[in-house]
This record gives structure tokens, C-alpha cells and sequence, in this order.
């Protein structure tokens, strides 16, 4: 299973440069987190990144030490936490049900479709979905009455909740919820004291307090104003980045992820209708299999209240679904599910795509071509500005080399900036290159650079040139 996941995971993640907006953002952090010699605040071309806490920055900056500062590197902790994940369903499962439902399950999560993107990709999902998981995990072993080894799945418990919440944040306390549910509901099946709870979750606290309050003194509160403030209150009540909706349309947006469970849990997810309909008719006795859909239910519940919304926000759920349906096909309560079949067919399908599908898409990303061509000349002492093109991606691309930030200059700015003199790259819009007067007289004795493609994410046409002043 772990070469399996692995090979998934990692299939071409060399090939194709860092996509979109975040993935650049979280590693260009990591590595400047990496060149300041700070494990604490998070930095993103010369600025405070408050975005997310620091787990995932931490695992990237170990990974630019031993394998350089690459998309491969950067994304190789993903692929290690949703391999982990993967092993932890498949011993939960073992555990829970038996070693067929273990195995099932396991195969059912690693060739999900969103498992199979961010499990690729170099973003704070992953961490937290591991622990996350690992926290449902142990919250279900230290509730059982007459339980085995209840110290130890307690202190699991809480050190995911402390973790959890350094990959991504409160979210990850989401499982404390599906516990105290299950105590309050089910008191027969779920037992905890109140004493051994507000213990650990002082504990939980504790691991959270030794990043936080070194990050609180040292951005004086603004990390917590920032952080929580707006990537979390923020996020809740209105739509960050265009990505959902606010006010009465936010009202068409309540059925978001029951529909975009179709695609993201494909192709497993057209049998869970059905086998939902059999549980609820046969089996809600079934505290497992109770307590794992509640844990699913929690994620789909809060994020259906959340206005910022993506497909992947309910990808914590994932490994519970995945478990309860190994579970349901494994009890003979729905037709047994051709698993290693459609795994066989997913996996094929994500080797051929992240393959000779990354290559033919290399050429499309404009900033990495940008800056492959304008390599040879590039210096690290070299100022760097760009006009109209904010990407972070141009920003990991260029400095690489470049050891001064990106800055984001007006046509005027740029224009001065050329005028100062002194080794620079600007880069443009190759159309006000060559209409601006002002622009193109100030950029004589430069050598100049062009690419033309598309922006495969947004699906826009792209023509830059780089300035460069030796």
C-alpha cells in the first residue's frame, strides 16, 4: 500500500511547475522561512504570511533541505501525509471490521479524485486530514467501554487535536465534536470523564501554545487578528477570494458539496447513496458505522455554513466515508464493491495524466517559462518588479535567483525603476512593451525575453516579456 500511495502521489510532481496560486505561496514561504532561520512566522516575499499556521512550512523547509527548493520537494510532504492517511484507514479498518474492509478501505481513499489532487499538491490539506483522521481514530478507541490501552489512545487523541490545529487551524477540532456527540447520544457506547477530557485538553492546548505564543509576541497579536480573523471568521461569513458566495445567493449555494461529492469521491461516491438508504433502514445500531458518518457528517455540516466554500474543503470526511463504505460492502449490506477493479482503472489513469499529461502541460506556465529563458542572466543582487502580473508563481520562479522581492509596479513605477539604472528584470505585458514610449526608451541596452501560452487555471492568454538589465 505505501509504494502504491507513494507512486500515485509522486508520479510526475518533478514534471510539472508549482500551479495556481497556493501552492507557490506555501512553498515560496518555506523557503523563505528557510533563509531567515525562522521556524516561527511564516514569510512570503518579504511580508508576514498569516494564512496558515506553520506545520505544513515546517515539513517543506525539511524537505528543501534534503532534496533542493523544487516543486518536487515542495510537494513531497503532501504525498508522505496522504500515504499516512491511507495506512491509517488501513489499520483502523483491519481493526474495526477485518483485513479485507482494512484493505478496501484503504484502496477506496487513495484513488479517490480528490485524494489523488491534494495528495500531489503543496498546500496545508493533507497534514491536517492525517491528523484529523488519526484524532477519529483514537477518539473512537478511547471511548470504547472496557477499553485497551485507554492512556495511550487518549494521548493520540489530543496530540492530533494539538497538531491538527498546526497544519490548518480550529478545523481540525472537528472530531472533539463527533466525540462529545457520541457521549451525549449514545452514552452507552461512548464513555470519557470530564476530568480526563479538560486534561487533555490542556495538552491539546499545550502543543498549540508553544508555536502560538512565541508567533502572538512576535507579530504583537497580529497573527491571531490576521489569522483567525480573516482566513477563519472571515472566511465564514463572507466569500474570500470569489470563492463562494455572500448574502441571499449564498442560499443557492447550500447543496455545494453534496454535489461536488460526485466528483471528488469518484468514482466511489454513486454507491453511497444507496448504501445510505440501507443503513438508515437496517442498521443505525451500528455505532461504528454511526460514529463514522457522523464524523463526515460534521465537515459537510460546517462547511455547508461556511460561505467561502471549494470542492476540497470536505476532504477531512473522506476517510470515514471510505471506511464505512469497505465496512457496508464487507457486512454483505450492499453488493460487494469491484475494488480492486476500479483501483486498478484510477491508478492506470493517474499514472498516464501525471506522466505524459504533466509534460504536455509544462510549457503552458508562463512564469516557469519566463524564468527558464531568463535564467543565464539573472543575478541575486538584481532588483525585480512586474506590471500587471501578480502571480505568486513569478515570485517562486524568480527568486530562485533573486535574492530582492517582487514588486508589483505601476507602468510609471517601472519606468522609474529602469531609469535608476542598476541590474533589474521588469517584468511586462509584452503589448505595453512595445506602445509605451516612456517604457521602451528608458529599456534600451536590456536584453529582453518572451513567452506566449495560456494560463491552464484560468484559462487566459498570456503574452509577457522580461527586461533585463545586466
Amino acid at each position: 500500500m505505501t509504494l502504491l500511495c507513494l507512486s500515485l502521489y509522486l508520479s510526475g510532481a518533478w514534471m510539472l511547475p508549482l500551479v495556481d496560486r497556493d501552492e507557490p505561496r506555501f512553498a515560496e514561504a518555506s523557503r523563505e522561512m528557510l533563509q531567515r532561520h525562522d521556524l516561527v512566522i511564516p514569510w512570503f516575499n518579504g511580508g508576514y504570511r498569516f494564512d496558515k499556521p506553520p506545520l505544513i512550512y515546517w515539513c517543506q523547509m525539511a524537505s528543501f533541505r534534503m532534496f533542493g527548493e523544487n516543486p518536487f520537494a515542495a510537494r513531497l510532504p503532501a504525498a508522505l501525509f496522504a500515504t499516512a492517511t491511507t495506512l491509517v484507514v488501513l489499520g483502523w479498518g483491519r481493526r474495526l471490521t477485518g483485513p479485507k474492509a482494512g484493505w478496501q478501505a484503504a484502496l477506496i481513499l487513495a484513488t479517490c479524485v480528490q485524494m489523488l489532487i491534494h495528495g500531489r499538491l503543496s498546500v496545508a490539506d493533507l497534514p491536517m486530514v492525517f491528523f484529523v483522521t488519526l484524532a477519529i481514530w483514537s477518539g473512537w478507541e478511547m471511548t470504547r467501554p472496557g477499553a485497551s490501552r485507554p492512556r495511550l489512545w487518549w494521548g493520540v487523541f489530543h496530540l492530533s487535536l494539538g497538531l491538527g490545529f498546526l497544519a490548518k487551524g480550529p478545523v481540525a477540532w472537528l472530531p472533539l465534536a463527533g466525540v462529545l456527540i457520541g457521549r451525549w447520544r449514545r452514552p452507552d457506547d461512548f464513555k470519557i470523564s470530564g476530568p480526563a477530557l479538560g486534561l487533555g485538553m490542556m495538552l491539546t492546548l499545550l502543543v498549540v501554545a508553544l508555536w502560538g505564543v512565541p508567533a502572538l509576541i512576535l507579530t504583537h497579536g497580529e497573527f491571531i487578528r490576521i489569522g483567525l480573523g480573516k482566513h477563519v471568521i472571515s472566511r465564514s461569513i463572507s466569500a474570500l477570494e470569489g470563492h463562494g458566495a455572500s448574502g441571499w445567493q449564498a442560499l443557492a449555494l447550500l447543496p455545494f458539496f453534496g454535489l461536488t461529492f460526485f466528483a471528488s469521491f469518484l468514482p466511489w461516491a454513486f454507491r453511497v447513496p444507496g448504501a445510505l438508504r440501507q443503513w438508515w433502514v437496517s442498521d443505525r445500531a451500528d455505532s461504528a458505522g454511526w460514529y463514522l458518518l457522523l464524523q463526515s457528517a460534521l465537515f459537510f455540516a460546517v462547511f455547508t455554513a461556511v460561505q467561502t466554500k471549494l470542492p476540497h474543503y470536505t476532504l477531512p470526511a473522506f476517510p470515514c466515508l471510505a471506511l464505512w463504505l469497505a465496512r457496508q460492502s464487507s457486512h454483505g449490506a450492499i453488493p460487494e464493491l469491484p475494488v480492486h477493479k476500479w483501483a486498478l482503472g484510477m491508478t492506470a489513469l493517474t499514472l498516464i495524466l501525471s506522466t505524459a499529461g504533466f509534460a504536455a502541460l509544462n510549457p503552458l506556465f508562463a512564469a516557469h517559462q519566463l524564468f527558464e529563458s531568463a535564467r543565464p542572466r539573472l543575478r541575486p543582487e538584481m532588483k525585480c518588479a512586474s506590471v500587471g502580473y501578480d502571480e505568486p508563481s513569478l515570485v517562486w520562479e524568480f527568486r530562485a535567483v533573486v535574492t530582492n522581492v517582487v514588486q508589483s509596479a505601476t507602468p510609471e513605477q517601472a519606468t522609474r525603476l529602469l531609469l535608476e539604472g542598476g541590474p533589474m528584470v521588469v517584468v511586462v505585458p509584452t503589448g505595453f512593451y512595445q506602445t509605451n514610449r516612456a517604457f521602451a526608451a528608458a529599456a534600451t541596452n536590456t536584453f529582453t525575453t518572451r513567452v506566449r501560452t495560456w494560463n491552464p487555471v484560468k484559462l487566459k492568454r498570456l503574452d509577457l516579456t522580461a527586461v533585463i538589465r545586466e
